[in-house]
């Protein structure tokens, strides 16, 4: 532990989690024994990251000192869950924009700590004006507390947000542009002689809109929050809106500040791992500690798995033929034995769309050596049918991305050829709507992010529908 000049405060908030059995947050507390704690005046509030030497814990003293003891004791848990939370690769690597990822972290956080620490011992920080400076989880979110769900919500408004800006809410003073604008309302050149923009405009800051509301016209501050332990009650936080329209000017950046790890994601991992396998090991992960982490460092359902067990059950099937080759141990059937042979299946594949990969892992698992497959490729209409009964000569056809996507000239095309087999579809699900009533096997759509539209069944329908990013 490197706490030789650690703030008195965090050194209270520590000792308390180690020692008072009413908290009973002793895993947290020895969690920080494996910390460095250090004093760093460039950072406002407090940070964490991983580097070579281990976890690290920063804090500016007189952010601290501003604070209660119990909202000092909030932001502690508040970084130790940064550290012990397990998405740091897809927050840091470019698959997921860093300050839609800091918010989405952050309502999690907030909300696991406002649900599972007792009240007793923590208080949520307010800021100089007496404003909540957590974000929580918006009570319009009605999704599950998963970081990449709550993430594409996040996204998802904001896009639709965008699209309403400049109808709405716009500052008078800059008409939405979010410029400084001279005495005959065009944007004021920058007096610096460097040619380049133009200065924010002063009473809104750059945002557009207007100051001290927003873009829907409502208050920026208040009862916007879900409360993790009565969904009849709210939490004050700012609002969606507000929150959206700051992203630009502090990142996503509220309560702390969100430092990249400077090591591999493996490395930051193992490092985790070990900390967390010890204090399991002395005893510390009792229930309330093992539920806890148990939200933090949850993870997305296993869709590949799934598919697979789905593929199994429901494509393959399976046949038995005599075989001499196996005899036959529970009875007479003449003088040779059952073996079980695979079935082959029908693959409708459409490429046209952006399928994050999905259809090269499902593809790699079907086309196994004692799978025959008749594979076909459609965009518009069937471009291509192919018999696959070898990985090898999957690998020998060259599947690349075509135009729009009309599905049901293949299904179709199975109708007319194909139709004793069972059928898979893969496709993004931006397709015409299908009829499959004719098809008399079992069908399985895969698809990504949306529901393939049915317009008739054949009763023997499963979809999938899965996420680009699983």
């Amino acid at each position: 532990m490197h706490i030789k000049n650690i703030h008195e405060k965090l050194m209270e908030s520590i000792q308390t989690m180690l020692i008072d059995t009413k908290v009973n947050l002793p895993y947290y507390g020895n969690f920080n024994l494996f910390v460095s704690f250090n004093e760093r005046k460039d950072i406002d509030t407090c940070a964490v990251n991983m580097t070579a030497k281990g976890m690290n814990f920063y804090y500016n003293s007189e952010f601290l000192q501003n604070l209660s003891q119990k909202e000092v004791n909030f932001i502690t848990l508040h970084e130790d869950f940064h550290l012990l939370w397990n998405h740091p690769k897809r927050t840091i690597t470019g698959q997921y924009d860093p300050k839609l990822s800091n918010i989405a972290q952050d309502m999690i956080i907030n909300h696991i700590i406002w649900e599972d620490i007792p009240h007793t011992f923590v208080e949520i920080p307010k800021d100089k004006d007496g404003k909540n400076m957590a974000l929580f989880v918006p009570k319009e979110y009605k999704g599950k507390l998963i970081f990449e769900e709550i993430y594409e919500w996040l996204r998802d408004e904001k896009e639709k947000r965008e699209k309403q800006q400049k109808k709405d809410g716009q500052c008078k003073s800059c008409k939405g542009t979010g410029e400084k604008q001279d005495g005959q309302g065009q944007p004021q050149d920058k007096q610096d002689g460097d040619g380049k923009g133009n200065d924010p405009c002063d009473d809104c800051n750059g945002s557009g809109n207007q100051p001290g509301k927003d873009s829907s016209g409502g208050d920026s501050y208040g009862p916007y929050g879900k409360n993790p332990r009565n969904d009849s009650e709210t939490i004050d936080t700012w609002s969606l809106d507000q929150i959206l329209d700051n992203l630009d000017k502090n990142q996503g950046q509220y309560l702390d500040q969100h430092l990249g790890d400077e090591i591999p994601e493996e490395m930051r991992e193992s490092i985790v791992k070990d900390a967390m396998e010890r204090l399991q090991a002395r005893g510390l992960e009792g229930g309330n500690i093992e539920q806890t982490l148990g939200k933090l460092r949850k993870q997305r359902k296993d869709y590949l798995k799934y598919i697979k067990r789905t593929i199994s059950n429901e494509l393959f099937g399976t046949t038995k033929t005599r075989t001499i080759s196996r005899p036959n141990r529970r009875g007479i059937f003449g003088v040779k034995g059952n073996k079980k042979i695979k079935n082959k299946i029908n693959c409708i594949l459409d490429t046209s769309g952006s399928m994050g990969g999905t259809f090269e892992r499902v593809l790699s698992y079907i086309y196994r050596n004692d799978i025959e497959v008749n594979l076909i490729e459609a965009d518009t209409d069937v471009k291509w049918v192919e018999s696959i009964k070898s990985k090898k000569k999957l690998e020998s056809i060259r599947i690349a991305g075509l135009g729009g996507t009309m599905l049901m000239p293949a299904v179709k095309y199975v109708e007319d050829n194909f139709n004793q087999y069972n059928t898979l579809i893969i496709t993004d699900g931006y397709c015409d709507s299908l009829d499959i009533s004719k098809l008399t096997g079992n069908v399985l759509i895969i698809s990504i992010g949306v529901d393939v539209p049915i317009s008739k069944s054949n009763g023997k329908l499963k979809q999938i529908k899965v996420s680009v990013d699983d």
